[in-house]
């Protein structure tokens, strides 16, 4: 079998064999971990700082991707980033039409008054992977928007996502390829960038107004190259395990998304933690068996779908329900979470994954798809309410 260096260091990292790796239980045990403590933090059981789950995700997705796109380029020296990208969408645009879908339809048949147009905008960007820098031009971020007129507000995550397997890929061959003999650890390279990444979000930080450091591409990609950095130096991060759990639960427990000190020091550190500990579950034996439990891989398989649909089912009951407790509330949006999230795997998620459609096949269907849901937003509706400034929305060049 050949062997092909990828990382050019001293002593070079190689990849063996012709298929994926193999996938690593422990790493979907994690997930579970991370959309749990999101989940504990929308709903607001008393995790402060659980939407740091969210730069777990980013660390495990920059250091699955890259591993796998590292094996592809070991495979084959020319490897097809168009079959690359076609099983990303495979894998994540039938889900997020499901959610969005399910959203549309809630908005035409209930009609909730201030949510429809904010919620076709916030659709759009959806479809086209934009959703954290609508969220920032267009006001809808964190700070600007009630949450409740904003039923999709979670979705800038994955654009931030999407964006980065649109570039990455295309920098990280380059940098197999192109680099030989030049650029002897990578993963030094990646870890100066993500400072850089880390350092812009601080720069970019307005008191009051964080959605631009917290919700831009360019200002999270940082933890996605921390994961790429332990794909490319297996155990770059791994003795530093025990302390990384102790950090990851203080700061998922007293960090505060909008302080100076969160964008200064807390957020780069909770990378770095994240980093150490998918690092050491993924070279190590460490806290393996405990993750690799049967009701964690069960979550963790599910934890996409879970992300997608947790988030619109609070604020469906926050809307129709303002009577209930939050506990009632709260546990009646896990319980509706996580049967919604099975289904999709079931019904849509797992069989147009494993499906041998082909591009000319299943891309215009979910082309379609797409349209439909796009021409569903052009029904006319009253402009959203900017909590700012008590007036409309408004992007553009007339924006204020």
């Amino acid at each position: 079998m050949p062997e092909v260096s990828l990382a050019l260091e001293q002593r070079p990292v190689t990849v063996r064999g012709e298929s994926a790796p193999k996938r690593i239980d422990s790493i979907d045990g994690l997930r579970a971990v991370a959309v749990a403590a999101v989940m504990a933090f929308h709903y607001g059981t008393g995790l402060g700082g659980g939407f740091l789950g969210v730069d777990l995700f980013f660390v495990i997705s920059g250091f699955v991707i890259t591993r796998l796109l590292l094996t592809e380029r070991a495979r084959t020296p020319r490897p097809s980033l168009g079959s690359f990208w076609f099983r990303r969408v495979k894998r994540l645009l039938p889900a997020v039409l499901l959610v969005v879908g399910a959203v549309q339809v809630w908005m035409l048949l209930q009609r909730p008054v201030g949510l429809r147009h904010t919620v076709n905008a916030q659709t759009l960007a959806a479809l086209t992977y934009t959703s954290n820098w609508y969220a920032v031009l267009g006001h809808v971020g964190y700070w600007d928007v009630t949450q409740e007129q904003a039923p999709l507000n979670h979705l800038w995550s994955l654009a931030v996502e999407e964006q980065f397997y649109l570039v990455w890929p295309l920098l990280l061959f380059a940098l197999t390829t192109w680099g030989t003999g030049r650029i002897r650890r990578p993963q030094l390279l990646l870890l100066a960038t993500a400072a850089v990444c880390y350092l812009l979000a601080y720069l970019l930080y307005l008191p009051g107004d964080p959605d631009r450091a917290y919700l831009g591409t360019d200002t999270r990609a940082g933890a996605l190259l921390l994961g790429a950095a332990i794909a490319f130096r297996p155990g770059l991060f791994s003795r530093f395990c025990r302390p990384a759990v102790a950090v990851l639960g203080w700061l998922w427990c007293t960090a505060d998304i909008g302080s100076a000190a969160f964008y200064a020091w807390q957020l780069p550190l909770a990378g770095l933690a994240a980093a150490a500990l998918i690092d050491a579950v993924a070279h190590g034996e460490r806290f393996r068996k405990a993750l690799s439990s049967r009701p964690l891989l069960w979550l963790g398989h599910r934890s996409y779908g879970l992300y997608l649909w947790h988030w619109p089912v609070w604020i469906y009951l926050v809307v129709n329900h303002p009577e209930w407790s939050q506990g009632a509330k709260a546990s009646t949006a896990v319980c509706m979470s996580v049967l919604l999230s099975a289904a999709g795997y079931r019904l849509v998620e797992r069989p147009v994954r494993t499906s041998p459609w082909r591009p000319r096949v299943l891309l215009p269907v979910l082309a379609v798809c797409c349209a439909t849901l796009a021409l569903v937003t052009t029904a006319p509706v009253a402009a959203p309410v900017d909590a700012r400034r008590n007036g409309p929305i408004v992007t553009g060049p007339n924006a204020p």
